[in-house]
């Protein structure tokens, strides 16, 4: 076999990478293979939680392996659980402009969630789900080892700072924070904004109230 390919998961390698030989193997993947390996491998059809049993399809991420942007939202909705992509929708359409506005494109940087499966009806990620599933986040971040990376929403923000206090998005955004994985040896600059969904949600409101102000003459 060629030892530069991560096994696939009908080879029988074992789950989690924990043998040390795989390990060493993988020192020489491309952030590409690991990407493959951790999501047939140690994600594969994740029954961890309660998620497992309501959604569609698990939505790892996308985009470029090697990216120096990292883009990490809270959980996908309705529009994700169908096609198993990460932001998509009027929320992806918004995000891409936003990537856009950075001069690059969307498939120049890498999109992933904070849990791979959509909660009901779009409800906040609950703490045993984060718990669950933001391993594999922190997998995909040591994998890519991206340059900067940009939380969307309150509880990506709070996940990837590493805090346990339950801060507001108005008390992260606009400042500049560092993602650590100390066993990674990652040190990386983190960035905190609005999910696309609130801003969004925001401007519906704005309109809809000021079609509804009555007029002066």
């Amino acid at each position: 076999m060629d030892p530069s390919r991560p096994p696939r998961a009908a080879e029988g390698s074992p789950r989690g990478g924990s043998d040390a030989g795989l390990r060493a193997q993988a020192q020489a993947w491309t952030p590409g293979q690991k990407l493959e390996y951790l999501r047939t491998r140690n994600v594969g059809d994740c029954t961890r939680c309660k998620l497992a049993k309501t959604r569609t399809n698990i939505v790892f991420g996308v985009g470029d392996p090697n990216a120096r942007v990292m883009f990490i939202g809270e959980a996908p909705g309705a529009d994700e659980d169908r096609r198993g992509e990460p932001f998509v929708g009027a929320a992806g359409r918004r995000l891409t402009q936003w990537i856009e506005r950075l001069g690059m494109k969307r498939e120049q940087v890498y999109i992933a969630n904070v849990l791979k499966c959509r909660p009901p009806g779009n409800r906040d990620p609950a703490a045993e789900e984060i718990e669950k599933c933001s391993p594999f986040l922190r997998a995909q971040v040591r994998a890519i080892r991206p340059a900067v990376i940009v939380a969307l929403g309150r509880y990506a923000g709070m996940l990837l700072i590493g805090t346990d206090q339950d801060l507001k998005l108005a008390q992260m955004r606009n400042r500049r924070f560092t993602y650590d994985d100390a066993g990674a040896g990652l040190q990386i600059p983190l960035h905190v904004t609005y999910h696309p969904s609130y801003v969004i949600r925001r401007e519906g409101d704005s309109r809809r109230v000021s079609e509804t102000r009555p007029t002066t003459r």
